[in-house]
């Protein structure tokens, strides 16, 4: 085996641990001096993932199993680095000849759960602990990698990122800067023509106090758009329920998905592949949804009579959307949507200083012209005028600012780990799925359900869509089964390093 440097000492471990962590940079996947490009192609087809993720997600795929390895804890590996485990597994002579005895020193296990809630939630619990002791040994996990449980606050990237919904801020520092920088040019350079009017200065000095005029235009036109969006916000609703939150946020698409997702999670709706998704390799795109005699609390009830109308995937997804959008009216109504007029004010009101800009400058091209004067550059500035004020015409607001301003205080308490939760299963997933959509399903026994809804596309060659198990029983650990989550019905906890 070609040793590789020592990697850097990992923090808080001991001899016993830095040995180990040697060992696993050290393998190589195999004995071929090709085995670990082998292996990287591998993991990039069975995963549905570029070569580039393919690589990092074995790198990952080293620390789950020192984590798994290094301390009496049961560990759960996210989806993609479940993926890699089973990958590794299906070479059993690897695996179990070389990989456990000589670089583990261990016998790792894949232990397949029982598929129930409280193993669900037991597994949901256990991959938290998991991210808990990465970050103890290696830092931040990567979100590629390794998503934020779902139901948790999760790591914000940046600033930007904790305040993706945060109410977009009244232009007033930008309007008072254009206003005085436009105010500025228009004396400083007034004392360098004789005509009263810019439309009679030359041509420099009118560029220039035009392009001000844009910045001007622009800050007054957002100014002017959020007024007509702040119309009737303090007799704004400030209490909705997860559909209409959901609505809020994503429409009509984000309902159906939020609603499907929590059917799942609740056991009274199951995926179940078709005769050609058994059959090949390929996921089917369309797999149908068999609905148990589970009870399910009045606000899904007409959501899973729908599911049970419409029995596959697609259908189902068609009649939960054109359901929900009963949801604008109401939402309109609590002033947190902008109705139609309101919605054309905006725009209208919006797009109106651009236009009076414009106009000005098409005057001065008609004098320019007249006068035999080149009007190259104030064209150009006049296209950047007309993007401007199409802009403001043709993009249609959706939010009051009072929406806007109550999904961001949704968020900041879901965030803070402190949004109303309740103690049914699967309930505690309402909030992020309406807020953020199926990605919160991704380290949950229900990561299948986002694996077809945003399938991930192989940059190698690979088919389509991420890997999974359905939600039905427990898969075995042999015979190439596949689960598509760390604590999903198919895949259980990982054993941690014990004979």
């Amino acid at each position: 085996m070609t040793k590789t440097p020592a990697p850097a000492p990992l923090p808080h471990a001991d001899a016993e641990q830095q040995a180990l962590w040697q060992r696993l940079q050290d393998y190589r996947f195999g004995e071929a001096d090709d085995a670990l490009p082998v292996f990287v192609r591998r993991v990039a087809k069975e995963a549905g993932v570029s070569l580039a993720v393919a690589v990092q997600a074995i790198e990952e795929y080293r620390r789950f199993c020192f984590l798994a390895c290094s301390g009496g804890e049961d560990v759960t590996p996210s989806a993609l680095i479940d993926q890699v485990w089973h990958t590794h597994l299906t070479d059993t002579r690897e695996y179990w000849q070389r990989f456990c005895p000589d670089v583990l020193q261990a016998t790792l296990h894949h232990r397949p759960g029982r598929g129930d809630a409280a193993d669900a939630e037991r597994h949901a619990a256990q991959y938290r602990a998991t991210l808990v002791r990465y970050r103890h040994y290696f830092g931040e996990p990567p979100a590629a990698c390794w998503p934020a449980a779902a139901g948790t606050r999760p790591v914000a990237r940046d600033a930007s990122d904790a305040r993706r919904w945060a109410s977009p801020r009244a232009p007033g520092k930008a309007l008072w800067f254009w206003a005085a920088l436009t105010l500025l040019l228009w004396w400083a350079l007034g004392t360098d023509n004789t005509a009263a009017s810019p439309l009679h200065w030359r041509g420099g000095s009118f560029i220039w106090l035009f392009l001000a005029g844009i910045g001007l235009a622009w800050a007054l036109a957002a100014r002017l758009r959020r007024a007509v969006r702040g119309l009737g916000q303090g007799r704004a609703a400030t209490v909705v329920d997860h559909a209409e939150l959901a609505f809020l946020a994503g429409g009509g698409e984000r309902v159906a998905d939020m609603q499907l997702a929590l059917l799942l999670s609740r056991g009274a709706v199951q995926l179940r592949p078709t005769l050609s998704t058994l059959s090949g390799r390929r996921r089917d795109p369309t797999p149908l949804l068999v609905v148990d005699a589970v009870a399910v609390p009045a606000s899904l009830q007409r959501a899973l009579q729908l599911v049970r109308a419409n029995p596959t995937l697609q259908q189902a997804l068609q009649a939960l959307r054109e359901d929900a959008m009963s949801l604008r009216k109401a939402l309109i109504g609590k002033r947190l949507l902008l109705g139609r007029g309101q919605a054309w004010c905006a725009r209208l009101l919006g797009a109106a200083p651009p236009a009076a800009l414009w106009a000005v400058g098409a005057m001065k091209i008609q004098i320019g012209l007249q006068l035999q004067r080149p009007v190259g550059f104030l064209v150009a500035a006049m296209v950047a005028v007309t993007l401007v004020a199409l802009g403001f015409l043709l993009t249609p607001p959706r939010r009051s600012v009072a929406g806007d301003q109550l999904l961001a205080q949704r968020d900041a308490a879901w965030r803070a780990g402190t949004h109303v939760s309740s103690d049914t299963p699967g309930a505690h997933l309402a909030t992020p799925l309406a807020l953020a959509g199926t990605g919160v399903l991704m380290a949950t026994p229900w990561a299948e359900y986002h694996a077809l809804r945003a399938p991930v596309v192989s940059g190698s060659g690979g088919g389509s869509g991420a890997s999974g198990c359905t939600g039905g029983g427990g898969g075995g650990d042999g015979g190439g089964s596949s689960c598509g989550s760390s604590c999903s019905s198919g895949c259980g906890g990982c054993g941690g390093g014990g004979d």
